[in-house]
């Protein structure tokens, strides 16, 4: 077993031991563990005096409380479902072997991460109207953009918000505005229809002032969270690169098309959606997932949707992503470039979560301590290096 999935293995089998859910096999393995070195007694001791509290407590608020009953309700599972027993695994698992392994391992290898910090992104976007004047959206800068008889367009601080009245004449259906969210940034945005969009770091979308009377459009690069408007006279058509569009009518689903990745990615949590390129297309239910590929047909699969939408709630989670993949993601969030002094390192893989408004550092300090990743922080370059 890979030395890192080894040590965050042993660190999970601790926490469940700390919420007596430590099956008959798990409890040997951890035996077995025990009884390989002395040095690994003595911190299994050590790690008694410390305090579990807080993770259980997240545990439970994220797990338990929301995440398996979400997830039993939408698939009609049984409690003792061997599938909702590997989910509950895994959630638990990605969601705090971080805080855990930090814990565990530290002693082995304290952390050289430079005492740089790299702060979080914050809500901020730039508006582009349809006349090409182009506004500056923050929290800082509170204001009304449009004001009319027919339609009202609000920056709330984090949030911009298209309202129209009851009598409007649709007169600017073919007027698109683009709301364009940098690196180190997110911003929320209410459509005329009453749809929500939220929008993740270097994203844009473009959307019609008011939408018509035929069909609800919008085109949107990057990543977004909808909670569309149901109307089931209106489809309403989320189109991305490559000609693939997601019809849906009334729904909460998440869509990833960034241009500098290959994959589209569609994931459904409530309602139905329907994903198509061309002539090939796939219907999602709640905790499907479906991707495109350039030249091939979509793919289907049933996923816990919380890996894909937790960034917003507030929090990135990583379930045996590749370190590439996670500071691909983090870097869009963090607004910095990364840099990898050799190969190995992008392929190291990782199980853990970061609360998106705190600093990078701790993320970065636990993949120190869990083997072999090391990171410099240069200015907003962050340099990483894997010794095998």
């Amino acid at each position: 077993m890979d030395p890192i999935i080894k040590k965050q293995r042993i660190a999970a089998l601790i926490l469940k031991e700390k919420m007596d859910e430590l099956s008959k096999s798990e409890k040997e393995e951890l035996t077995s563990w025990l009884q390989a070195s002395p040095k690994n007694e003595k911190i299994y001791v050590r790690l008694q005096e410390k305090s579990f509290s807080e993770d259980i407590a997240r545990y439970q608020q994220i797990s338990t409380a929301r995440g398996l009953d979400n997830y039993r309700r939408r698939y009609n599972i049984q409690k003792n479902s061997r599938l909702l027993g590997k989910w509950y695994w895994a959630a638990a698992v990605a969601a705090f072997v971080i805080g855990i392994s930090t814990l565990f391992f530290y002693q082995e290898a304290p952390p050289t991460v430079a005492q740089t910090t790299i702060s979080p992104g914050s809500s901020k976007a730039m508006l582009i109207l349809n006349n090409g004047e182009i506004i500056s959206l923050s929290e800082k800068n509170k204001t009304e953009i449009v004001a009319t008889e027919e339609l009202s367009i609000r920056n709330e601080g984090s949030q911009l918000r298209y309202t129209v009245s009851e009598n409007t004449k649709n007169e600017q259906a073919n007027n698109y505005n683009e709301l364009i969210v940098p690196k180190g940034g997110e911003f929320t945005l209410t459509l005329s229809d009453g749809t929500k969009v939220w929008l993740n770091s270097q994203s844009k979308i473009k959307y019609p002032v008011i939408f018509n009377d035929i069909t609800r459009e919008v085109y949107l690069e990057g990543e977004a969270y909808f909670e569309v408007t149901k109307d089931t006279q209106h489809p309403f058509h989320v189109n991305v690169k490559n000609g693939v569009s997601i019809e849906v009518l009334g729904t909460s689903f998440n869509v990833r098309s960034y241009m500098d990745e290959n994959t589209i990615e569609t994931v459904l949590e409530k309602g139905s959606v329907r994903m198509s390129q061309g002539k090939d297309a796939v219907i999602l239910i709640p905790g499907n997932k479906a991707v495109y590929l350039p030249n091939e047909p979509i793919r289907l699969t049933t996923v816990n949707t919380e890996l894909y939408t937790a960034w917003r709630h507030g929090q990135y989670i990583f379930m045996n992503e590749s370190v590439e993949n996670i500071l691909k993601q983090l870097s869009r969030w963090y607004d910095i470039e990364v840099f990898y002094s050799n190969e190995a390192a992008k392929s190291v893989v990782f199980s853990g979560d970061v609360r998106k408004y705190d600093n990078i550092n701790t993320l970065l300090e636990a993949m120190e301590i869990l083997g072999g990743l090391h990171f410099k922080i240069n200015g907003k370059t962050l340099i990483v290096s894997y010794n095998n």
